[in-house]
């Protein structure tokens, strides 16, 4: 029996579906994006569906074509921060599609068998519209409730700027206060704030002076020990709220820390706010 493929109800709901799906991801990996970015790279994939129109394609090729279209609407939804990054947001966009899938299949499942259309990776549901938005919706929050249960989802006061002052110098950087980092000066035990090179480059003591520190750190990649400087003065600016810290110690690492400059110990946030 044949089945008829509406265009514009085709695009719209893949545009609906990859831009909560793309949504999602930002949400799961805490990545600060354009809702301009997400319609924009949530339209490629709208675009990309209308391969179903398509005669039937050799099932490896169609893999390689939907990899192909999965990269270029990652890169179109993100800002580049380098492959490691980039690779971190396509795996997590394929989970987050996987996840999805099951959901719908399951929900189309219990709600109508019969109307289901697969063809070169694409799926069509010949459903209304405002069903299967609904339907979106409900996954969506499914997916975030699951994030959040799992520790997965970050709370938005996380991410903050912090003013770096050292001998009358000053830098500003983005952060985000890890709860995986609880990284400590050995002497003082003040907590560490890990700050990629290029942001505090102009600041960081030569390793002569005798103001360097060395602080030890364990992560998957191994073991090792990262330069550390005292400032004079270290404030965290989140929204409206100020805090300015003393007893802290600034860590300097080569490594590039994601949609962030830098990673802030939690204990740095019990300071007192000014």
């Amino acid at each position: 029996m044949k089945q008829t493929v509406y265009i514009d109800v085709l695009i719209g709901i893949n545009l609906f579906i990859n831009y909560f799906l793309l949504l999602a991801v930002s949400k799961f990996l805490s990545l600060t994006v354009k809702r301009t970015r997400l319609v924009a790279a949530a339209a490629l994939g709208a675009a990309g569906s209308l391969t179903i129109l398509l005669p039937e394609i050799n099932l490896i090729l169609s893999f390689f074509i939907k990899l192909i279209l999965s990269a270029i609407i990652v890169l179109a939804a993100y800002p580049f921060y380098g492959l490691k990054q980039w690779l971190r947001e396509l795996a997590a966009f394929y989970i987050m599609s996987f996840a999805f899938a099951g959901f719908m299949l399951a929900l189309w499942y219990f709600i109508a068998p019969q109307g289901l259309i697969i063809k070169n990776s694409v799926v069509y549901f010949n459903v209304s519209p405002l069903l299967l938005i609904v339907m979106t919706i409900i996954c969506y929050f499914i997916i975030r409730f699951i994030h959040r249960i799992t520790g997965r989802q970050a709370p938005e006061n996380l991410f903050c700027k912090i003013r770096i002052d050292y001998i009358g110098k000053s830098v500003c950087c983005t952060a985000k206060v890890d709860t995986g980092n609880t990284l400590t000066e050995p002497f003082s035990n003040a907590p560490v704030a890990v700050v990629y090179e290029e942001c505090v480059a102009e600041l960081v003591p030569e390793p002569d002076s005798g103001k360097i520190r060395y602080v030890p750190f364990q992560a998957v990649s191994g073991a090792g020990l990262l330069p550390a400087f005292k400032p004079d003065k270290l404030t965290v600016i989140c929204g409206k709220n100020q805090i300015e810290i003393y007893e802290v110690y600034i860590a300097v690492t080569k490594s590039k820390l994601g949609a962030f400059s830098a990673l802030l110990n939690p204990d740095l946030l019990q300071k007192t706010s000014v």
